[in-house]
């Protein structure tokens, strides 16, 4: 009888184990196309009395490789919002070969008043030049509201990128506390902690992060530059949107508890993950090609502005076709360049439908009778016109704040602006590339550590059910000889 009851004991247990252990790879299978989930596997001991028994379920975990993918997915995200920033920069500054760009534009103008200087009596050609002046300052005034939309874009953007982080840490201060309290069964204890995976997942999608295991399996967060993001407890991740920016100015940083993370030239700046690239391009790159635009229009201003010419000059230098649509009475010596081509506008003294006069061009005299070139109101005066052809041409001086050089002609400085844009692109565009490249291995990597294998779990299946046929013959054969043990009894 012990014999056949231990026979009993071990093939009861067999099924009992064997229904845990199919439930257990059931829930595999089901959470195989789960990128959250780790698979789960079960420690089988030995009873003293016979049979096994399910002593654990635990989880296939990596600390190293959810490190990489961290940090691949920061990199990742932070080079896709640069890439997106740059390439909306790109199509408003545009191909130099376009006809719509700014250095194509420009070149128009030119091209017009070399037209009209071989035949300067013409009312057609003259008014060739306003409406091709009119079509630069329309793309610069564009221009001006395109960047500071990207860098309002941004600025909310950012704010999104910090509701999401502070909501993140409260996430993750709850799962974080389950763990650590051990509470729930062991089953939900690996949810939690497939969680707790999932949140710092999307949280390092924001900002790069590090993390450092403590006692009972507590979690930290820390930012690259080394600031707490979480420990015990959730740190306000603090942030203001400007809403709306004055030409140069820089918008406002991130902060952790007073301590800067994001923006403001901070010591302890994080330099991956949305968050860093957001502010980058608002305070960077938008500024950049903004100073550009403004310096073109300072460029034009200063072509066409106008210089007494009574001998001796008493009078200042004025705007001509072009002017600060502020100050249409200053000349460029005078203006403030910050926002400028958000501000430069066609003279109207010029333009027919306000009644202007578009010869203006070629006589001079927008500031008054001391601004007059052709004195003698000669149908041929050329002089003006090709003073103001060849101003395109001419080595003038920039704000070496724009990263284009401080000394060239302004239509070579347009091309540049345009290339100084594409350079950036062309470089963002592979690393962004290779930065998703990156994370997809990662993810890769981390999967076949710790995720399911379709074709690992359908073998255990088919060894699960071997193994409940044997012990149900064991139990049907034990079952015959107690059947037949009793009959002989009787």
């Amino acid at each position: 009888m012990a014999t056949l009851s231990s026979a009993l004991n071990y093939a009861m247990s067999g099924l009992t184990n064997a229904g845990g252990l199919s439930a257990l790879t059931a829930r595999n299978v089901s959470n195989a196309e789960n990128p959250g989930y780790s698979r789960r596997s079960a420690e089988i001991i030995s009873l003293p009395g016979g049979g096994v028994s399910l002593s654990s379920i635990s989880r296939s975990a990596d600390k190293r490789l959810l490190e990489n993918l961290l940090s691949s997915t920061s990199v990742a995200y932070g080079q896709s919002a640069t890439l997106e920033g740059l390439t909306r920069l790109g199509a408003l500054v545009g191909d130099p070969a376009s006809d719509s760009s700014i250095a194509a534009l420009l070149a128009g103008v030119q091209s017009r008043l070399r037209d009209f200087e071989a035949n300067p009596a013409s009312s057609l050609l003259a008014e060739g030049v306003v409406h091709a002046a009119t079509s630069v300052v329309a793309a610069l005034n564009a221009g001006e509201d395109e960047i500071q939309s990207i860098r309002r874009d941004a600025d909310l953007a950012m704010g999104e990128s910090v509701g999401k982080v502070n909501t993140l840490l409260s996430q993750f201060k709850i799962v974080n506390d389950a763990i650590v309290r051990g509470s729930g069964t062991a089953a939900e204890l690996n949810d939690n902690l497939d969680e707790r995976d999932r949140v710092l997942k999307l949280l390092s999608e924001e900002l790069g992060i590090r993390t450092m295991t403590r006692a009972n399996n507590d979690i930290a967060i820390y930012t690259e530059g080394g600031v707490t993001l979480f420990e015990t407890s959730a740190r306000r991740v603090a942030f203001t949107p400007s809403g709306a920016f004055a030409p140069g100015v820089t918008g406002g940083g991130v902060t952790v508890d007073g301590v800067g993370i994001v923006g403001g030239g901070t010591a302890m700046a994080s330099t991956s993950g949305r968050l860093p690239a957001l502010a980058g391009l608002r305070d960077h790159v938008a500024v950049t090609v903004q100073s550009q635009f403004d310096e073109i229009a300072r460029g034009l201003v200063a072509i066409f502005s106008e210089s007494d010419q009574q001998d001796p000059a008493l009078l200042p230098d004025v705007g001509g076709l072009f002017v600060d649509g502020a100050n249409p009475a200053v000349a460029q010596a005078d203006i403030a360049t910050a926002g400028l081509a958000g501000r430069i506008s066609v003279n109207t003294l010029a333009v027919p439908l306000h009644g202007g006069n578009p010869f203006l061009i070629r006589d001079g005299g927008f500031g008054g009778p001391a601004y007059v070139y052709n004195t003698a109101s000669a149908g041929s005066f050329q002089s003006r016109i090709g003073q103001l052809q060849s101003g395109f041409d001419a080595a003038r001086s920039f704000d070496a704040g724009t990263g284009l050089g401080e000394a060239g002609s302004l239509l070579m400085f347009s091309a540049s602006s345009s290339g100084w844009i594409e350079q950036r692109r062309a470089a963002a565009d592979p690393s962004a590339e290779a930065g998703r490249a990156q994370q997809a291995r990662s993810a890769q990597a981390l999967l076949r550590k710790t995720g399911v294998n379709i074709d690992e779990e359908m073998a255990t299946i088919l060894d699960l059910e071997r193994s409940y046929q044997a012990s149900s013959k064991i139990i049907a054969a034990v079952d015959a000889m107690l059947g037949s043990l009793m009959e002989a009894i009787r």
